[in-house]
């Protein structure tokens, strides 16, 4: 009987590649900012507040939708110069945009 070999298989090492990729990918991260700007205006919709300084800030100055589209343009900015821990700040934004999905959630059902 052979014993389980703790070498990763060629189908694990394949799913491996392909999340490395998509969390290097500057079009996940173009995603990213495209759901956390849906989600964060929805999220305003429903009663949320913006907990980021900066982008609370830019929402007074300049309303809700134009603070956040120039919030987006910095992140764009900033995160094309930093393609080798792109993976970090896209693990980050998917971590923003569930706690935007969370906070509509939570905005709906209190509204009920």
């Amino acid at each position: 009987m052979a014993s389980p070999s703790s070498e990763p298989t060629a189908l694990e090492n394949s799913q491996n590649e392909t999340v490395r990729r998509i969390l290097l990918s500057r079009w996940t991260f173009i995603g990213l900012q495209v759901l956390d700007l849906l989600t964060t205006l929805y999220a305003f919709h429903t009663g949320a507040i913006e907990v980021n300084p900066l982008v609370a800030r830019l929402t007074m100055v300049f309303g809700y939708v134009r603070g956040v589209l120039i919030s987006k343009v910095i992140a764009v900015v900033i995160a094309m110069g930093i393609r080798k821990r792109l993976w970090i700040v896209n693990l980050l934004y998917i971590g923003i945009v569930v706690w935007n999905l969370l906070m509509i959630f939570a905005g709906v059902l209190h509204a009920k």
